[in-house]
């Protein structure tokens, strides 16, 4: 773990990647097999973290999705996307983890996920967060999905929006259209972060038509460039901006809705920023993994000029409320009370001036505005 106010753990630097790299298309073992292979080729060129794209175990789901779907081709991509999801944990975790710990690298890989509830069958929008020990973090599941996402994937209840403490700092992440929430980025940044990920399916613009979706080949018009340095500015953090890439010849052969399948945008265009918003490096399109020196320096500059949680706030005038505190809150509250001795509760009414009654009637009204 990282001491008091250390970033990046106390290093003066540390080496990071972002794999831009086609999964093999709906096939969960054989994409969790190149993650490993993956894994294993950056951690050889010194990475320390590595970060996969949106999705990318097994596949974003790039076809037309809609009540006009060919119903006969659409059920077995259905089924097959289904079939492919990722439970955590698992034996495909296990794999990742035992590579990321022969790596010996931090691995964050955006993956679909399988609710692992009985009877439950919602797939989440994922980001997996494994340790170098091999050990799972923790995961962050997309709290919107956007546009016709939602025909895919279920709403994330934002319980996971925490920052990970390891030996090279705190890391963090969102996906795609989570950086367009600015109450989510601010919970992110009042987290802490020395490293962000930041995962989309590719690079696009929404404006320059004639589709509503158009690929960005020269890194000017995608909206996620300009968040990511904006977060990066914000967060005074290091953010990894992993775009996928994917190309017709990676469908599979036999694949009901190629016709449908929209790819031009899948062209990559991932970069890692510096905490002061410029590119270590920029775009870059292709099959390829990103390497990058994040220096310790670079944070402790910027955030003697700003820094959004520490000098350059003011929580006096505004604060983030975290609704999952409060209902954490009003939960110990609530055990609290049903373990407190009468006379105890009485005496910490009285010491606020109130009566146990309305000690009591205030718990119970916290649990249930908490839900």
């Amino acid at each position: 773990m990282k001491p008091a106010g250390k970033v990046l753990g106390g290093r003066s630097k540390v080496k990071v990647a972002v794999v831009q790299t086609p999964p093999v298309y709906l096939d969960r073992g054989k994409t969790v097999e190149r993650a490993c292979q993956k894994i294993a080729e950056a951690a050889s060129q010194g990475a320390e973290l590595i970060a996969f794209t949106e999705t990318w175990l097994a596949g974003y789901p790039y076809w037309s999705e809609g009540w006009g779907s060919k119903l006969q081709e659409w059920i077995p991509v259905r089924v097959r996307f289904y079939d492919n999801a990722l439970l955590i944990p698992s034996e495909d975790t296990d794999r990742l983890c035992q590579a990321a710990a022969k790596a010996n690298a931090h691995v964050v890989i955006g993956c679909n996920e399988l609710d692992s509830r009985p009877g439950v069958h919602t797939l989440y929008n994922t980001l997996l967060f494994i340790e170098r020990s091999g050990r799972i973090l923790g995961r962050h599941r997309k709290t919107v999905p956007t546009f016709v996402e939602r025909a895919v994937w279920g709403f994330g209840d934002g319980a996971d929006l925490v920052t990970y403490e390891t030996d090279i700092g705190r890391i963090g992440g969102l996906i795609c259209g989570e950086h367009l929430m600015p109450l989510i980025r601010a919970r992110m940044i009042e987290q802490g972060e020395d490293f962000h990920i930041a995962v989309f399916p590719g690079a696009f613009s929404l404006h320059t038509g004639p589709k509503l979706e158009e690929p960005d080949l020269q890194g000017e018009f995608f909206w996620g460039h300009t968040l990511t340095r904006a977060h990066a500015m914000e967060a005074g953090a290091f953010v990894l901006s992993a775009c996928g890439y994917m190309t017709r010849e990676d469908l599979p052969a036999d694949f009901p809705l190629a016709d449908t399948v929209s790819l031009d945008y899948a062209h990559g265009g991932s970069q890692v920023v510096a905490p002061l918003g410029i590119p270590l490096v920029p775009p870059t399109s292709g099959d390829t993994i990103l390497y990058a020196e994040c220096q310790a320096d670079m944070i402790k500059v910027w955030k003697a000029i700003i820094d959004t949680v520490g000098h350059y706030a003011r929580p006096d005038i505004v604060r983030l409320q975290f609704m999952k505190d409060e209902a954490a809150l009003a939960d110990a509250a609530k055990q609290a009370l049903a373990g407190t001795s009468r006379d105890r509760l009485e005496m910490t009414a009285e010491r606020h001036e109130l009566s146990r009654q309305q000690l009591e009637s205030e718990i119970e009204r916290l649990t249930e505005k908490a839900g």
